[in-house]
């Protein structure tokens, strides 16, 4: 995926925040408490204080990409259609036809459908499981269009488009006769629906060819995706600046980009608030993560630099971070920052899909827990520039409050 920033006075050198209260101490911290001395973390050559969000919004399609980011927050989880399709394949936010076929993602073929029918927006989400003899996967993308008109005609216009290739045949779905759905082998299916301005597109596959599982499959992904759809307020477009850029100042919490621009990833697109529902789409166990979502209180996350998630309380905050930070079978727990004994991090064995990380450490302090990453090259086994970004990211949410 291709993605595309007022301090406050700093805390005196002598003071210690402890990562078990949400305030700053003088002298020692009590018994229990880990000791954190802000002024002595090392964090390299990132700005260890808070910096105000200002996102870049010139044109029409910075505009709509708000509305693509909103959007996210709507999309259904893989795992609720089935359980065993959780590894994350591709994250994309659309703002006009161009991009929908140049973000690798639909074909140059559906541009034109796109294209004469306005397409104002989309968010689009892809997962398989890890079973490579049983292969499933399931895609879901929903397109805003500006009426229910241009959406219809869009929903007719993409089915004649993939149905020209030869060899497909139709295939009904219970509850749904309005979803336009075709397969060429009874494996995979495409499917578009109508619903209101939006167009649901859902690509699903199954292991071998069950034209019943496949269409039992995308059945219950129109349905789960159309009450999220009900759920969505409609936000005319002029109105889209009206939404807090950085609500309860979550994004000045996070750590920016690095100003050596040495992030794994290449830009900005995803950078915004988001609702716990929203996040989930870029966690790597998706599932486990809902659940410590819920019984953590998260209710506002904001990504940027670093990815901060605020919970109920400090308790919560420990919880989430194990959550966050559960390794894998085959991923290797790296020992904490300097200076940050509460501090976890991992080094995985597989890259992330959209950040393209493959080391992350998670920090606490007060209800927030947030989460930095960095890319290790092979032949280093230096962890220094992962623990400069953790350290910042601790200083940041320490003179935050």
């Amino acid at each position: 995926m291709r993605f595309r920033g007022g301090a406050v006075a700093a805390l005196t050198a002598a003071a210690v925040v402890c990562v078990s209260c949400s305030s700053t101490v003088e002298g020692s911290p009590g018994p229990g408490m880990s000791p954190v001395n802000v002024a002595d973390l090392k964090t390299g050559p990132y700005k260890p204080e808070p910096t105000e969000y200002e996102p870049d919004i010139s044109s029409a399609n910075d505009i709509r990409t708000i509305e693509a980011r909103r959007m996210l927050n709507y999309i259904v989880h893989s795992y609720e259609v089935d359980p065993e399709i959780d590894l994350l394949g591709d994250i994309e936010f659309f703002w006009n036809a161009e991009w929908l076929v140049q973000s690798n993602t639909f074909p140059e073929k559906y541009k034109p459908a796109a294209l004469n029918n306005n397409l104002v927006a989309g968010a689009y989400v892809s997962r398989i499981n890890g079973d490579l003899r049983s292969r499933k996967k399931l895609i879901i993308s929903a397109l805003r269009f500006p009426t229910e008109a241009a959406s219809k005609k869009a929903a007719v216009e993409f089915d004649q488009i993939t149905n020209a290739d030869p060899g497909r045949h139709p295939v009904p779905i219970d509850g749904h006769p309005g979803a336009l759905t075709s397969s060429a082998d009874d494996i995979t299916g495409i499917s578009f629906i109508a619903h209101g301005p939006y167009v649901i597109m859902v690509n699903a596959g199954v292991p071998q060819p069950n034209q019943s599982a496949l269409a039992d499959a995308i059945r219950r992904t129109i349905s789960l995706q159309i009450t999220r759809i009900d759920q969505m307020k409609s936000i005319p477009l002029d109105d889209l600046l009206d939404i807090p850029t950085d609500p309860d100042s979550i994004m000045r919490r996070a750590l920016p980009e690095a100003p050596d621009y040495s992030d794994p990833f290449s830009g900005d697109l995803d950078f915004g608030a988001y609702e716990p529902s929203g996040e989930l789409h870029f966690e790597r166990n998706p599932a486990d993560v809902r659940k410590a979502f819920d019984e953590s209180g998260v209710d506002l996350v904001g990504r940027r630099g670093g990815i901060v998630y605020r919970t109920r309380d400090l308790e919560a905050a420990f919880r989430l971070q194990t959550a966050l930070l559960e390794p894998g079978r085959d991923d290797e727990e790296l020992p904490p920052p300097p200076g940050l004994p509460d501090a976890r991090c991992l080094r995985l064995d597989s890259s992330d899909a959209v950040r393209l990380y493959d080391a992350l450490c998670g920090v606490v302090y007060g209800r927030y827990v947030a989460v930095v990453v960095t890319r290790i090259p092979v032949t280093s086994r230096s962890a220094t520039p992962l623990y400069q970004r953790a350290a910042a990211q601790y200083a940041i949410l320490a003179k935050s409050e």
